[in-house]
């Protein structure tokens, strides 16, 4: 019955809040406060032995004696009733620990609880306080003042707007004025170039179709020739390719001076740095080709000298210490690894006496 009470006390407590609580924390975690079982306070054995049975009485004819209880058997019932005690006591002073410090838990959360409904109130407070501000100012704007302020913003933004479409399309209408003159003088230039172009074509389709022709003409009149007259043939195609070399040099001719007119004019066009750069950059050209010639005259003369100099090195008439004293540096052949060794040591021969 006890155990059951206990349980159902124990289980209404809020154990979630244990780990959070400082006062648990400051004293270590040195208090088990699982207080869902009871088998610790419960009792394991009895306090005190059962007193001993009594002993039965055989009928006697006559009663001798009693027996008598000895002072160590009373002296060992004292000293364990007396740990029995101290034993109780220690658990009890454990109970009544654990049940001080779930008191002051109870009362610091007490305070805690409290603190947090004064602070709740506070926040409440301070929420309506914001929200009537926040209602006032929204009135005001709605009546009318945010309505003009965003009315003159707007106006001045429009203001603003329109200033800069009139610069941009000042900007624009100017930048296209340079445009179409720029077209303009294209469209010239390129009129020129086609007259320049239909008069090349009319050259090559009127006046060189002609000449094409008779030189056809010509070049059959030699082949039905060439086998009667010899001498008339060679005179002929003679007269054939000066006379192709005169059309042939006034073609290049006219063709150099149309280019040459051309470019004349496109360089006339041309700014005076540009020229001058065109220029240095032809000097450059001619400079760079020629400096090439030379290096490339240097290295051939570099390397003759080179060969001139290892001929000289090895020739052994430029040997001075062969030259002075050729009894030291006599001329010999060196030992190969292919060559055969013959050992031809001077041996000393007796006279035959």
């Amino acid at each position: 019955m006890t155990d059951g009470w206990g349980k159902r006390a124990t289980s209404r407590i809020d154990r979630t809040q244990f780990g959070k609580d400082e006062l648990l924390k400051s004293l270590g975690q040195q208090f088990n406060l699982d207080f869902s079982s009871y088998d610790q306070w419960q009792r394991k054995k009895p306090s005190r032995p059962p007193p001993p049975p009594k002993p039965k009485e055989q009928p006697l004819s006559f009663l001798v004696s009693r027996p008598i209880q000895s002072a160590d058997t009373k002296k060992a019932v004292s000293y364990r009733e007396k740990k029995q005690a101290v034993k109780l006591q220690e658990e009890e002073k454990r109970r009544w620990e654990r049940i001080t410090i779930l008191e002051l838990r109870i009362q610091t959360r007490s305070k805690t609880l409290q603190q947090y409904k004064r602070r709740i109130k506070e926040l409440l407070e301070e929420n309506i306080k914001l929200k009537s501000e926040i209602e006032t100012d929204e009135t005001d704007t709605h009546g009318g003042g945010g309505i003009a302020q965003l009315n003159a913003n707007f106006s001045k933004e429009l203001e603003e707007a329109q200033a800069e479409l009139e610069i941009t399309r000042s900007r624009v209408d100017k930048d296209l004025k340079v445009l179409e003159k720029q077209v303009a003088d294209v469209d010239a230039r390129l009129k020129a170039r086609q007259d320049e172009l239909r008069v090349l074509n009319s050259y090559k389709d009127k006046e060189y179709p002609v000449k094409a022709m008779m030189i056809t003409n010509l070049m059959k009149e030699i082949e039905s020739v060439k086998n009667s007259n010899q001498e008339d043939t060679e005179e002929l195609e003679h007269i054939i390719n000066t006379e192709i070399g005169k059309y042939e040099k006034e073609r290049i001719r006219v063709t150099n001076d149309i280019t040459r007119n051309v470019t004349e004019e496109a360089v006339g066009l041309m700014h005076p740095s540009l020229k001058d750069m065109a220029l240095q950059n032809m000097v450059m050209k001619k400079e760079i080709e020629f400096h090439k010639k030379e290096q490339v005259a240097l290295r051939e003369a570099n390397h003759a000298l080179e060969s001139e100099v290892d001929k000289m090195l090895r020739d052994p008439k430029t040997n001075i210490r062969l030259q002075m004293f050729p009894e030291f540096f006599p001329n010999r052949t060196k030992c190969t690894p292919d060559m055969d060794v013959v050992l031809d040591i001077p041996t000393q021969q007796w006279l035959p006496i």
